[in-house]
């Protein structure tokens, strides 16, 4: 249900704007005169500058004569507007008037007014005329001479109809048709790019003059295609099912020309355009509905081409000034890609000749050639970021390391490695232990305490070892323990 409601508002939203954007011819011009006018304000400030400029190269002081006549000049204006007289052709002397701002030419409207001329006023209209005048009055002139029963009348005018339609067809509406189309493609192009410049700006081209034109010439195959396409699709059987699809050709098909003006300043490839309009259907289908029941109202192909050719201006300003609505669907319709499909091979795309499946099977390969590049490359760089990670790991091991090395705020600093410290507590311990454990000790079993020394008082010298400290590192007092004697005691 949500689906229908979506492809639903999206044909009501494509209707709306293809019926409003026709305003646009009403104020356009005024758009176009305004952003001329902007131009030219631009033009001479920067004409302003250059010629400030340019003065302030000059000498800074005019030469002696000119600077009189200044002054001259300045005094002579002082004296005129401070006078206490007045003179009667001061009095009478007119003011100059100021000249109206010019109108906007309204050359958008004139073009549309020319296409609806030439191609309604000239080939539809001398159509009519010829049907509708000129054969009645031919046939009313042979009645009176043959009389309304004579079976002469019914011969002479059996043969005498096609001969003059044709000859009508050939010698004045076939070359009228044909030139007005070409005008007329001459001034659609114009009012499309007057309407893109208004709302979008400078028109971004496909690059390449190759491209371009085989991207026109290509464009034009499968407009062909796809309008001979929904001819044959309105030839089925089936009731309101032909028809049906032919309609919806059509709306699709008219949609393409009116938005193609503007994709296609936008620098659109034709695939594109194509695709879009697969996908938004539902947009397009609604925007192509006038035009499509415009065109639909007579059954001759040339009085069609003229009601389109007259209405189909204003529909390039309504798909210039239109905001598709995406999304509304999710699937596609696929109507373009047989006659896609048709181009191709008719523009040397077979798929079976054995050139394309060359370039098919190079293709491939060079496919699989980047894809091993790919991963190559992803493989380097997976193993760069893993080297880095161990560089990374092994720098912290290193930093951890010379961490632990270094001493800590409380410990002094020395140069070199010191042996352990001398526990005298343990030692006593120790000693006490072992005395009260052993009764019979030799003196043999004795050894003296692990205390190092140095200096002339020999290995068991009283002397301490003092440490070698590192330079720059704070210097601790020595305090030396000095025993006391007999003399010292207390008799």
């Amino acid at each position: 249900m949500a689906a229908i409601k979506n492809i639903a508002l999206g044909i009501l939203y494509g209707l709306w704007d293809s019926i409003r954007g026709m305003t646009l011819v009403l104020h356009i011009d005024n758009e176009v005169a305004r952003q001329n006018a902007e131009l030219e304000t631009m033009r001479q400030l920067r004409r302003m500058d250059r010629e400030q400029y340019r003065q302030a190269q000059r000498s800074p002081s005019p030469v002696p004569s000119s600077a009189a006549a200044m002054i001259r000049e300045e005094y002579a204006k002082r004296a005129e507007a401070n006078t206490d007289e007045r003179t009667l052709e001061k009095i009478f002397k007119k003011k100059p008037v100021e000249e109206p701002q010019p109108q906007a030419e309204k050359k958008i409207a004139k073009k549309l007014f020319k296409c609806c001329l030439l191609n309604g006023g000239f080939t539809w209209l001398s159509i009519v005329l010829f049907e509708n005048v000129l054969l009645p009055t031919l046939k009313f002139c042979l009645t009176i001479f043959y009389g309304a029963q004579s079976d002469t009348l019914s011969f002479v005018w059996s043969w005498l109809h096609p001969i003059l339609s044709l000859i009508f067809g050939m010698m004045w509406v076939l070359p009228i048709f044909m030139l007005s189309k070409i005008v007329s493609s001459l001034w659609f192009a114009d009012i499309a790019n007057a309407a893109y410049r208004v709302r979008k700006g400078r028109p971004q081209l496909i690059p390449g003059i190759s491209k371009l034109v085989a991207d026109f010439l290509f464009s034009m195959v499968v407009q062909i295609l796809f309008l001979v396409q929904s001819m044959l699709v309105n030839l089925l059987p089936v009731k309101y099912v032909g028809s049906s699809l032919c309609f919806l050709h059509l709306c699709l098909l008219y949609s393409l020309y009116s938005f193609e003006y503007k994709w296609f300043n936008m620098g659109w490839e034709l695939h594109r355009r194509l695709t879009y309009i697969e996908k938004n259907w539902p947009y397009f289908l609604g925007f192509g509905i006038p035009l499509t029941v415009l065109t639909n109202m007579s059954s001759s192909v040339i009085v069609s081409s003229c009601i389109f050719s007259i209405f189909f201006p204003l529909f390039i300003l309504s798909g210039n000034e239109a905001k598709p609505i995406v999304d509304t669907t999710n699937f596609s319709l696929r109507l373009f890609s047989p006659v896609v499909f048709i181009s191709n091979l008719c523009f040397g795309g077979n798929p079976w000749s054995k050139t394309n499946r060359l370039l098919a099977l190079q293709r491939k390969l060079a496919d699989k050639q980047r894809q091993l590049q790919r991963e190559e490359l992803m493989l380097k760089l997976m193993k760069k970021q893993q080297d880095m990670l161990q560089q990374q790991r092994q720098h912290e091991a290193m930093r951890e390391h010379s961490r632990s090395r270094t001493p800590q705020p409380g410990q002094p600093h020395h140069r070199y490695a010191q042996p352990p410290a001398f526990d005298v507590s343990r030692v006593r311990d120790s000693s006490a232990s072992s005395t009260h454990s052993s009764n019979a000790a030799t003196p043999s079993s004795f050894r003296p305490p692990p205390f190092f020394g140095g200096g002339a008082g020999g290995l068991h010298s009283n002397v301490p070892l003092v440490p070698t400290p590192v330079p720059g590192a704070p210097r601790t007092p020595v305090v030396m323990h000095e025993e006391s004697g007999p003399d010292d005691w207390n008799l």
